[in-house]
């Protein structure tokens, strides 16, 4: 805004003239900014009630389904040992129950790390700390429910390891304090359990290390010995065990595993040949498009004796600089200094970038100038120069966007065949002359030797540590312990069921054990009156909410002679005063509103309407539920619904529950009246809500119409103050031709006085 001066020779407040003589067009523009901020707050109070009108028909969903009526409800006869869901399936009735067994996960609490001379050990350590060297395989059994190698070497930490355990499945974790792994299945269950053995020498050898393996008994006669056989780990190692004499058994095993990897060898390589020609076609489409850029022949073009990898490398030369060491600098422009030696570091230099940062900052330096230093012609050209490099840098990005693609599309072809050539040692794929969907696929002998030699490596390493040799050593202290996971099983009604968790769900009954039992547990399953009652309650408690509140909002008081406040008269009054004001603006937005009322009339139609139940009308009257009648109700609560012996309503508290004994009694009757009732009332909103030309999807008011009012309003008030700016630009200009007339006068009086001595 330009500052005017005026008055100077008049005397005049010019400007208080001024805003006088434009206050008719200036109570225009205030009166229109008045008005649109009141439909604003319209807007916010019929955002504010559309929400809980839309929250309360979503609550009605529930309430039209049949099967939310069917409440079942089981007492338990000890609630510390189960905790019981009833479903509408569930038969009335007493039950007895026992928990018999808990489920478990299967748990394993790893032997201490400590030394005997009191050396604890931190996560980073290397299993070559831990007194391991080479390396080794280890496989986990059930983990993600198949089993999964782990490589193991003396230069792997503790950390490492515990993350492999979890990628393949595991809760584990490393406890320094007490210098321990800790791990444990994700699920309960008998299914869960998991097995960590060696697949080699080296690799048991590392378990031990890590305090992971669990001792077998010495005594193979004992009792300890025969329970010890029953438990997952036994089975692992005995079934490799028995590969050393059962041949026909080893065969299979060594032919099964052949078969398999084979297959997945020409699984793999026909995934990855598909994968090489989808990558072949995109980089002939990117070589095509490449060639249609704008600069491929300075920028796109691959030379004859180079690769896009070569090209990709040179053209990011070429764009951000080649790299060089220089020394670094501080903010001051001064070398940074360490131990006596300038410290270097590398950037790039020379790169189109560069360039262009160098002509930006040409353009700059001229276009600051002013006066008779400032150059037209010469920023004019340094602008343009700016433009061309600006456009060379674009060329030359776009020409690498698609030489980086094909580079790296290249790169991984070439992984891929790596993979391919040496998945080829290991099958032989023969397609039949005959039917060419038919391929014979077979494990070569580098496969044959290989599986065999694992399978040899691994039977022995099972039969020395049966034998105790990996363990011989290892105190209590430093072996795993181990809890098996194992399945729930209760007793209901004389019949055992099991799961491998907790919860188990029986003829519409979800029963969780909490705590194994010596004592039968009885359930007793009946409806769930409370649970119907209080549904229906909680209808109307809902309702009753809304519709009181639509009506405060009808018959508020008026607040005619009540308009926003302007800033100016804000600022005479306390905070408390413009918030009083805005108040009883706020409050009134809605009364009297014709959308209000038709929304609000027609909610409480479906109230009177009733609902046919088996050929007969009935009403709300005829399940105890009413209003208060107009005199015995408050102001604005006239069309609000109380039950009859509703503990927590005083009005009613006195008179007889019908509607809870009805739920006893006749619950069809219940469930079809409140099912048709709380549907009509559901219909009726959804009509109310309907996209409309003026209206949004699920809004009740026409939320299109007053936007499209507010906008109108900006429009007004944007011409209103154009009118009112050039109304006062006309009154400044005369007046300022007054003063301007004013000082000439003065300084002619000025002059005449001066020539007679005055």
């Amino acid at each position: 805004m330009a500052i005017r001066i005026t008055g100077m020779y008049s005397g005049l407040d010019t400007e208080s003239i001024i805003n006088e003589l434009a206050s008719a067009q200036s109570y225009k523009k205030t009166k229109l900014v008045k008005a649109q901020k009141k439909l604003s707050w319209k807007q916010d109070a019929w955002k504010a009630l559309n929400t809980k009108i839309y929250s309360f028909y979503q609550k009605l969903d529930d309430m039209r389904l049949q099967s939310s009526y069917m409440k079942k409800k089981t007492t338990v006869s000890n609630p510390n040992a189960v905790k019981v869901v009833s479903g509408e399936n569930t038969v009335d009735g007493v039950h007895t129950l026992t928990v018999d067994k808990m489920a478990k996960r299967a748990y394993l609490t790893g032997g201490s790390l400590q030394t005997d001379n009191g050396t604890c050990f931190k996560g980073e350590a290397s299993l070559k700390h831990l007194g391991f060297t080479g390396s080794g395989s280890i496989s986990v059994n059930g983990a993600l429910g198949q089993s999964v190698e782990i490589a193991v070497d003396e230069n792997m930490t503790i950390n490492q390891f515990v993350d492999k355990l979890k990628s393949v499945g595991l809760n584990a974790n490393f406890d320094q304090d007490n210098q321990r792994i800790y791990m444990s299945s994700q699920d309960t269950g008998k299914d869960a359990n998991f097995t960590l053995s060696g697949n080699d020498s080296k690799g048991f050898e590392a378990l031990a290390a890590l305090g992971l393996l669990t001792a077998p008994p010495a005594d193979k006669d004992s009792e300890a010995y025969k329970a010890y056989m029953n438990t997952a780990e036994y089975k692992e190692y005995a079934k490799w065990k028995d590969y050393a004499t059962n041949d026909d058994a080893r065969n299979k095993l060594i032919a099964d595993t052949v078969a398999a990897r084979a297959k997945a060898y020409k699984e793999q390589n026909d995934a990855l040949t598909k994968d090489n020609e989808t990558l072949k076609g995109a980089n002939k489409y990117n070589e095509d498009e490449l060639k249609k850029l704008e600069g491929y022949d300075t920028y796109g073009k691959l030379p004859a004796d180079k690769t896009y990898a070569d090209l990709k490398k040179s053209l990011y030369d070429q764009i951000y600089g080649t790299e060089t060491e220089v020394v670094k600098k501080d903010e001051n422009g001064d070398p940074v200094m360490e131990d006596g030696k300038e410290v270097m570091e590398k950037v790039r230099q020379g790169g189109l970038v560069q360039k262009l940062e160098e002509k930006q900052k040409a353009y700059e330096e001229l276009n600051a100038k002013e006066g008779a230093d400032r150059d037209e012609a010469a920023i004019a050209a340094a602008k343009a120069a700016v433009e061309d490099a600006e456009k060379e840098i674009t060329k030359a990005k776009d020409c690498y966007s698609y030489v980086n693609a094909i580079a790296a599309n290249e790169a991984t072809i070439k992984t891929n065949q790596d993979t391919i050539d040496e998945n080829q040692k290991y099958f032989t794929a023969t397609v039949d002359p005959n039917d060419s969907s038919k391929v014979e696929i077979k494990g070569t002998q580098d496969l044959i030797d290989d599986v065999t030699a694992e399978v040899n490596v691994k039977t022995v390493a099972a039969i020395r540590f049966l034998d105790g040799e990996f363990t011989k050593d290892l105190s209590e202290n430093k072996q795993a312990h181990k809890i098996q996971g194992s399945d729930a099983e209760i007793t209901l009604n004389g019949v055992k069921y099991s799961s491998y968790n907790n919860t188990i769900s029986v003829n519409g009954m979800t029963i969780t054990a909490l705590e194994e039992t010596d004592k039968e547990v009885t359930l007793s399953t009946t409806t769930d009156t409370d649970g119907i009652y209080d549904m229906i309650k909680g209808l109307f408690t809902e309702y009753n909410k809304l519709i009181n509140e639509m009506d405060s909002m009808y018959n508020a008081e008026s607040s005619k002679g009540y308009e926003p406040l302007t800033s100016e008269e804000k600022d005479a009054m306390t905070d408390d005063e413009i918030e009083e004001w805005e108040k009883k603006i706020k409050d009134s937005l809605l009364r009297r509103d014709s959308t209000l009322s038709t929304v609000a009339s027609s909610m409480k139609s479906v109230m009177l309407q009733g609902v046919n139940v088996n050929g007969k009308n009935m009403y709300l009257a005829d399940f105890g539920i009413a209003t208060l009648g107009y005199f015995a109700a408050k102001d604005n609560e006239r069309n609000a619904y109380h039950i009859d012996g509703d503990q927590d309503d005083s009005s009613v508290r006195g008179k007889d529950d019908l509607l809870r004994s009805m739920i006893a009694s006749d619950p069809d009757t219940v469930m079809n009246f409140f099912v048709g009732l709380t549907n009509n009332m559901h219909d009726e909103l959804n009509k109310k809500m309907s996209a409309t030309t003026m209206s949004s999807a699920l809004t009740v008011y026409n939320d299109k119409q007053m936007k499209k009012e507010y906008e109108d309003y900006t429009d007004k008030i944007k011409k209103q103050e154009e009118k009112l700016n050039a109304l006062m630009d006309k009154w400044y200009a005369k007046f300022s031709a007054m003063e301007t007339a004013l000082a000439k006068m003065e300084s002619k009086n000025n002059a005449v006085s001066s020539m007679f001595g005055g």
